[in-house]
């Protein structure tokens, strides 16, 4: 009988006791996958603590896996590519002023960038308070969803939710903008 499927005969009638002797071995599986991946050991314990408690709330349906270290490893894999998706952050409000002026070349260029930028700015605090709140959260301050969320006191899901409204309300003003 091989490991995983002593893991899987074990898992049938899966309880918190029976859950802990395997989920060492598969925590290490989680680690190590992120680390071949890339990540940092901070990433790679992160997203295995994320694994681990998916791991947790499937336990009632593990069985119908052939292989649970696959598993762990796929869903390691994915876990990883959502954190770097959801870490990857572009500032789009540090362009001052100044520094389009100092790109431009003639009066006439710096006054219609100076105009855009007041503009932007504008548009960006008629935002809801909290949508502008999260945008700067994130966008200014880099600070990572989970850090947003515990800031704010809402959900993860929550603070992607509203970036991702106030981002759509940003473009559709610059839309609307362009097309005059």
């Amino acid at each position: 009988m091989t490991q995983n499927e002593c893991f899987c005969v074990f898992i049938i009638e899966m309880d918190e006791r029976k859950f802990e002797i395997i989920a060492l071995s598969l925590h290490k599986k989680a680690v190590s996958t992120c680390l071949a991946c890339g990540a940092n050991l901070m990433q790679a314990e992160d997203v295995a603590q994320d694994v681990m408690l998916r791991l947790w709330q499937l336990r009632d349906t593990l069985d119908r896996y052939h292989s649970i270290e696959g598993l762990v490893v796929v869903m390691a894999r994915h876990n990883l590519a959502a954190q770097r998706r959801n870490d990857y952050n572009v500032p789009i409000m540090t362009v001052s002023t100044k520094q389009l002026q100092s790109q431009l070349i003639g009066p006439d260029d710096s006054l219609i960038s100076s105009q855009e930028v007041e503009w932007l700015n504008a548009t960006i605090r008629r935002l809801p308070s909290t949508q502008y709140s999260v945008l700067h959260m994130r966008q200014v301050e880099g600070l990572s969803y989970d850090e947003i969320a515990c800031r704010l006191g809402i959900e993860k899901s929550t603070a992607r939710s509203m970036l991702s409204r106030a981002r759509i309300k940003l473009l559709d003003e610059i839309k609307k903008r362009n097309q005059l």
